[in-house]
Order: C-alpha cells, then sequence, then structure tokens
C-alpha cells in the first residue's frame, strides 16, 4: 500500500530551503578551521588531517600514543582507533569533531546542494540518515521544508522487521516480549 505514497514522492521530490542550506555551509566551514587551528595547536605542527599517513605520523610518531591497529597499508586511524584513543590525548576528541562536520559538511550541505533535482533518494546523499544526535545534524533538518499549506510528518516503527518476522513465524516468546513492551534484544 505504500508503493504509491512512494512513488508520489519521487515524482514530487524534497522541498529544501536552499539559504538555510547555504547559512549551515558557512557555518559549517568556520567550525572546521576553527577546529583546524586548535589541532594544529596540539600538534605542534600544520599537516592535513585528512592524510590518514600524515595523522598517523602526528598521533603514534610525535605524540607517542598507542598503537592500536594495523592495516596493510600502516597504521590504522579509523573512527574506531580514534575513539579508543580519546582519553589519551585532547587532539584526538578534536580530530573526531573534524572529521564529523567535514562529512555534515561534504555530504548534506555541498552533496545536497548538487542534488537538488526533485527526487526522493536514499544516496547521493542518503536523506534518511541525517544525523539528528548532534546540534549541526538538528540544524541540518530544518532545511527540509513543506510546501506552503502542507505539514511535514515523521513517523517510525520500532523494531518493525522483528515485530513482522515474529508474526509470520508465529514465535511466542518474540510476540510475548513485543506485548510486555520489553527489550527485545536483552
Amino acid at each position: 500500500p505504500l508503493i504509491e505514497v512512494l512513488a508520489y514522492m519521487e515524482f514530487v521530490g524534497f522541498k529544501v530551503d536552499l539559504n538555510v542550506m547555504d547559512k549551515l555551509g558557512v557555518h559549517f566551514q568556520k567550525e572546521i578551521s576553527e577546529l583546524e587551528k586548535t589541532i594544529y595547536k596540539l600538534a605542534g605542527e600544520n599537516f592535513n588531517i585528512n592524510s590518514p599517513k600524515q595523522l598517523s605520523v602526528i598521533l603514534f610518531e610525535k605524540l607517542g600514543l598507542p598503537i592500536i591497529k594495523k592495516t596493510k597499508t600502516g597504521i590504522s586511524t579509523d573512527i574506531e582507533v580514534l575513539e579508543r584513543l580519546s582519553t589519551e590525548h585532547e587532539i584526538v576528541e578534536k580530530i573526531i569533531e573534524y572529521r564529523s562536520m567535514v562529512k555534515l559538511n561534504s555530504t548534506y550541505v555541498e552533496g545536497l546542494k548538487n542534488e537538488v533535482t526533485g527526487r526522493i533518494s536514499s544516496t547521493e546523499p542518503n536523506l534518511q540518515n541525517i544525523p539528528t544526535r548532534t546540534e549541526e545534524g538538528r540544524e541540518l533538518r530544518k532545511a527540509f521544508v513543506p510546501e506552503d499549506n502542507y505539514i511535514l510528518c515523521d513517523a517510525d516503527y520500532s523494531q518493525i522487521e522483528l515485530r513482522v518476522l515474529s508474526h509470520l513465524a508465529d514465535e511466542k516468546n518474540l510476540i510475548d516480549a513485543f506485548e510486555q513492551d520489553l527489550d527485545i534484544h536483552t
């Protein structure tokens, strides 16, 4: 039954307020610039924060942080590693913030401006995956606006796949857990 609604959404598209996007772009660029200055100060030198190789030299050689994981090309600086190192040095938390801000700006602000074509999309960028846990992510959602005389409504079915599966399989334990509003994963 939802296919007609989705087809209509794809045909009509989703209105975006480009003024909001432009303001957010300026805000994100300012935040990115401030984070860069802080990271350079904490590192004691300028380097390419987006280069895993250069970042690795700063974190593991210059600052002497413990090596958590190695890859074929060198020492890993992925998010999992950074999160484990976040209590080791102030610079790590700033790098995590920096990466988050760069992703919001490139994926959602610049990415959306390039994709304003009037179609629903879950790729380039994924409109269903805009972060809501950060203030910046919540601000980004303000760019999505309804047409005149319309409102936006959002709904989320809690664990819908498991609920359907438990019904189809007639799985009594799962059904009981859902009926008692228990944490299904626990």
